[in-house]
């Protein structure tokens, strides 16, 4: 599917990086001292509760990702296995918008990052925009060959975690986790709600399961140990927010935490980490975004202008990406932020659960193993339950909107630049093939 794995299978170690990256990004830096000032020391357990909801989703998504061809979508499999292609094209377009969305988040996050720790002469909105236009202009040159990169900054940001983690491990009291539930047991369940997003980088693996090893097993395990390390360091750096004995938890307590437990030198590397952090998640997003439109462009689902190239880019989908996820850094809070990432994905991947279902029926698996499709239907829908009308409103609009580009693709549909889209997908040069081409095989 992708360049540099034609020739080399990979297998669960390599698998797991890649989800394990995908989701430690910005929002461990921003949402453990939310979490915290929702749900107190029980944000460990609303952690916890989030993970297990999107492992079962993970799982059906794993289950569906593991019957697509070699190099097909599997949200376009969604779309077979449900009987009509609109059901992939809206499973699509939602993790579409979700990476549009993520990336106003994490940029957000930087934002408040920079005015509270670097130059506070700028407003959080207004270094937020600067990491946009930064960012936007990655994705429309040959600045994109920051992906080359990629792999390292992972790496880095895993070890400030870890190392301020064990700082506050280290120096952590009993005492610290009382009261556990200030708030009473169901905000630790509402928080969980907010933290679902934390964790929807698990669809890295599903998005490369035709170049894994053994994907009917090593995807599966990959997404369940993944789950299991990345909530073991929110964990961690939830006891380490605890024992640095913080007067009030906010998006940037991570920073705050830093210099309590590792002093100034250590709070430089954390807020370095941060930063980092959050422009590499955003770009991991932005460039997810284009290559699913991309892709949605190239099986004729969108009208053909959105997957229109420049230099490998899908410029136009760039460009209206960065309208929108600049407007959500000027004019909505956190909260909503999230709580619109969390309907788009919430809805796709009730549909990859009811296709997993199905899918499992059909070739009478166990009943123990359809049972999983069932209760990530049951998680998915119960978190609806805590999301604002508001964000389910504007979610369902959004929604709305892609399928109304999705029923008018055909009065815009150029076949001259259709067959220059085929190309660059047929020959993985789009933007996430291009990044991905020049990794070494793990």
């Amino acid at each position: 599917m992708f360049g540099f794995l034609k020739h080399q299978k990979i297998g669960l170690i390599a698998s797991t990086a890649f989800a394990v990256g995908a989701m430690i990004g910005g929002g461990v830096f921003v949402l453990t001292g939310v979490a915290l000032k929702q749900a107190g020391p029980s944000a460990i357990v609303s952690f916890l509760i989030a993970g297990l909801i999107v492992s079962f989703s993970a799982l059906s998504f794993a289950e569906v990702a593991a019957k697509a061809s070699k190099g097909e979508s599997a949200y376009a499999y969604v779309g077979k296995v449900l009987g009509s292609p609109l059901w992939g094209f809206i499973t699509s377009w939602c993790f579409y918008l979700g990476g549009i969305v993520g990336a106003a988040f994490v940029l957000k996050a930087f934002g408040i990052y920079m005015h509270n720790f670097i130059y506070p002469g700028l407003s959080n909105v207004g270094w937020g925009l600067i990491g946009a236009v930064a960012l936007t202009l990655v994705n429309l040159g040959p600045a994109s060959q920051i992906g080359r990169i990629e792999t390292l900054l992972v790496g880095v940001k895993l070890i400030i975690l870890l190392i301020l983690a064990a700082a506050g491990i280290a120096t952590f009291n009993p005492q610290d986790l009382i009261p556990f539930a200030p708030h009473g047991i169901s905000q630790v369940v509402q928080t969980s709600s907010y933290l679902f997003v934390a964790y929807l980088g698990f669809s890295v693996i599903t998005s490369i399961s035709g170049d894994i090893d053994k994907p009917q097993k090593t995807v599966p395990r990959a997404i369940v140990l993944s789950m299991v390390i990345v909530a073991i360091i929110y964990a961690g750096i939830v006891v380490a927010l605890l024992a640095a004995h913080i007067n009030d938890y906010s998006e940037a307590s991570v920073g705050t935490a830093a210099t309590h437990l590792l002093g100034p030198a250590g709070s430089s590397l954390v807020i370095i980490g941060a930063l980092i952090a959050t422009l590499s998640s955003a770009n991991a997003n932005i460039l997810g975004s284009s290559e699913i439109m991309l892709r949605l462009a190239h099986r004729k689902q969108v009208p053909t202008i959105l997957g229109r190239l420049r230099g490998g880019h899908p410029y136009v989908s760039v460009i209206a990406g960065a309208i929108m996820y600049g407007t959500l850094i000027v004019f909505s809070t956190d909260t909503l932020v999230v709580a619109l990432a969390n309907t788009v994905v919430l809805l796709a991947l009730g549909i990859v659960n009811a296709a997993a279902f199905i899918l499992l029926l059909k070739a009478k698996r166990k009943k123990l193993r359809s049972v999983l499709p069932l209760l990530g239907l049951g998680g998915a829908a119960m978190q609806f339950f805590f999301i604002t009308p508001p964000a389910i409103v504007l979610g369902g609009l959004a929604v709305g909107f892609g399928v109304l580009i999705y029923l008018v693709r055909e009065l815009y549909f150029l076949p001259g630049r259709h067959r220059e889209i085929a190309r660059t997908v047929d020959d993985l040069d789009g933007p996430l093939g291009r990044t991905l081409k020049r990794r070494n095989p793990l």
